[in-house]
């Protein structure tokens, strides 16, 4: 890399680092590209070569975000047999909601920004997929995907927290029951809609 082109990527490196910090503060419609600019020690017009608009800075750094919170994928998992997968996916999702919720609460009241609509809308299709990879057949009943669903939910894992459990157990109490649901009649009891 020429020595140019390493200062521009250290350059838009600081700019989307700034933006970060910007934005956990203040959320992003708060965030101007002059209080970005102050923070990354550059100039307004300096992120604007860089990113072209304050919504392209902002859809870097939501993927920026997105990569470091870690959005769960089974497909770097070692366990095998379906209810350790379906036990390693309540925990993995439930530590990436709890890692996440920062976030969440900060964006909240912002979901009107494009950016932050992109980023949830690729969030729940991984979601989603990993789930239909876990779960297979068993999300074909609509009951089934639904209360897996509402189980594996943010706000069960809120509730369950706030009622004392940690986050262990609160996904162990979650994998039981989805297991109930998903593999009825095995060695997880009985199917809840028996």
């Amino acid at each position: 890399m020429t020595v140019r082109a390493a200062r521009a990527a250290g350059t838009r490196e600081r700019i989307v680092d700034a933006a970060l910090a910007s934005y956990r503060e203040r959320g992003i419609g708060a965030t101007s590209l002059q209080t970005v600019a102050r923070r990354a020690d550059v100039s307004p017009a300096t992120i604007l070569n860089h990113f072209g608009t304050a919504e392209e800075l902002a859809r870097v750094v939501v993927s920026r975000l997105t990569e470091d919170i870690r959005i769960p994928d089974d497909r770097e998992w070692t366990e095998s047999g379906h209810a350790p997968r379906v036990r390693r996916l309540v925990r993995e999702v439930f530590a990436f909601y709890d890692r996440s919720t920062p976030w969440f609460e900060v964006f909240r009241y912002e979901m009107d920004n494009q950016a932050l609509r992109d980023g949830q809308a690729n969030f729940w299709e991984a979601v989603g997929a990993l789930y239909t990879r876990v779960l297979g057949p068993a999300l074909a009943d609509d009951r089934v995907r639904s209360a897996v669903f509402g189980l594996t939910h943010p706000v069960t894992l809120n509730t369950l927290r706030q009622a004392g459990l940690s986050l262990d157990d609160a996904s162990a109490l979650v994998a039981e029951t989805v297991l109930r649901l998903v593999a009825p009649g095995t060695d997880n009891g009985p199917s809840l809609w028996s």
